[in-house]
């Protein structure tokens, strides 16, 4: 039977890829179409001169210099050139090379590698590289997700997930790396059945390697027994990773710190988590610090219960639901995320409606595509001159609600909504496969 469902799919793409070349998208979708990449397009113009700036607080926080945690990643490489700590920012132990960055916060692997190869040009020509990858990265991501569609219309909408979206100016204008993240994650969404593929362990293991978000797949890999995917990626880590850490003790405990939770305001911190801090200091001001970790605590622990309920009642269904599960859980459970992460959830978006049609995901998608309302909370950009508006929160205390609710409340909304339809579609898997 999975034989025939499979041949029946290659017979239905066969057939909409021709189907394609002989139709073209109705005239209001092309319209929105050229809207979508006239608009993309004003994001690389503002990479050059600060068009959109004023819009984000990680823009207008640092002056419109670009590139500072791809400097991180250079900055690293430069240290193991120099046989120094990757981890290491102390100006008086380490040679500065780039014009701006941020400590380096991944594992050893991308330093010892990307970070030393883009060390063979200028830090500024590497930064140009490196934007021109990421747009080379985009268009790979919306040409595949044209192939997947099964109209020219709907090639359209998918297409238009990855171009009419604000985060991804943040992926280009810090230089981050989220957006290869993303390409795993949208490989990972592919899977089609609960069954060992050493294809896909070996993406899962490029991911984590790459940056740790996709950790929260554990949980599938064990519930689909993928034991020998399970020691592929462990040895995979140990022996890339454990080595450095054993010579460069200290690093662990930097590297570490990732993992932590911890209170206080983050102005740029875009998370739920920073969103439950600000309600519960909204609600209870008089909260001591050891009792908002409690709550952020308490509430990571029933976010990933629930997750790990939904997980495992669906766990013969295809790996998309999973993937899109826990790939969402991340943004409820992390203590940093930033405007440039939820660039992480597109290939969410993008299978998402492929396979449900949803319009409750396209109001999902344009809460997370807009712009915040920081250019309406900071008008005059007074976050460029006071770094200290970093770490207050804003006031009056819902004010500081509804702005740290404008990207958390729909990363919610999505968790909820893929938990909610997990069951029909585990349900839809057992009988298509007998």
């Amino acid at each position: 039977m999975i034989n025939q469902i499979e041949s029946l799919a290659q017979i239905n793409t066969t057939a909409s890829g021709s189907w394609r070349k002989r139709s073209s998208p109705q005239p209001g979708y092309v319209i929105l179409l050229v809207i979508a990449v006239i608009f993309h397009a004003s994001l690389l113009v503002s990479w050059r001169t600060g068009l959109w700036n004023r819009y984000t607080f990680d823009t207008t926080a640092t002056h419109g210099r670009k590139g500072w945690d791809f400097y991180a990643l250079y900055q690293a490489g430069n240290n193991a050139l120099h046989g120094l700590n990757l981890y290491e920012t102390d100006s008086s132990v380490i040679r500065v090379v780039v014009p701006v960055s941020t400590p380096y916060r991944y594992l050893p692997l991308p330093a010892l590698t990307l970070g030393i190869l883009l060390n063979l040009v200028t830090p500024v020509t590497a930064l140009w590289i490196w934007a021109i990858f990421l747009e080379l990265l985009l268009l790979y991501c919306c040409l595949r997700s044209w192939r997947l569609a099964s109209t020219a219309n709907e090639g359209v909408i998918l297409v238009i997930f990855w171009l009419l979206y604000t985060p991804y100016y943040l992926e280009l204008y810090m230089g981050q790396f989220t957006l290869v993240q993303t390409v795993f994650v949208f490989m990972l969404c592919w899977q089609t059945r609960p069954v060992s593929d050493i294809k896909y362990d070996l993406i899962w293991l490029a991911s984590l390697l790459w940056k740790q978000m996709t950790a929260l797949y554990l949980p599938l890999w064990v519930f689909w027994r993928r034991w020998r995917g399970l020691v592929i990626v462990g040895l995979g880590i140990l022996i890339t990773t454990l080595p450095y850490f054993l010579i460069y003790p200290a690093s662990w405990s930097v590297f570490s710190r990732n993992f932590s939770i911890s209170t206080g305001a983050q102005l740029g911190n875009l998370g739920v988590l920073q969103l439950v801090y600000a309600a519960a200091a909204s609600i209870q001001p008089e909260l001591s610090p050891a009792q908002v970790l409690t709550i952020l605590y308490g509430w990571v622990v029933v976010v990933i219960v629930i997750s790990l309920w939904s997980s495992f009642r669906a766990r013969e269904q295809a790996g998309l639901w999973h993937i899109a599960l826990w790939t969402t859980t991340f943004f409820l459970v992390y203590r940093d995320i930033w405007e440039h992460h939820y660039v992480l959830l597109l290939p969410v978006f993008v299978m998402l409606y492929h396979t449900k049609r949803s319009p409750v995901l396209l109001i999902i998608y344009a809460l997370i595509a807009l712009w915040t309302p920081y250019r309406l909370i900071d008008p005059d950009g007074l976050a460029a001159y006071n770094m200290s508006m970093r770490w207050i929160p804003l006031a009056p205390s819902w004010l500081n609600v509804i702005y740290h609710s404008c990207k958390a409340l729909p990363a919610i909304a999505l968790w909820v909504y893929i938990i909610s339809q997990m069951p029909h579609q585990a349900d839809v898997y057992a009988a298509a496969t007998g």
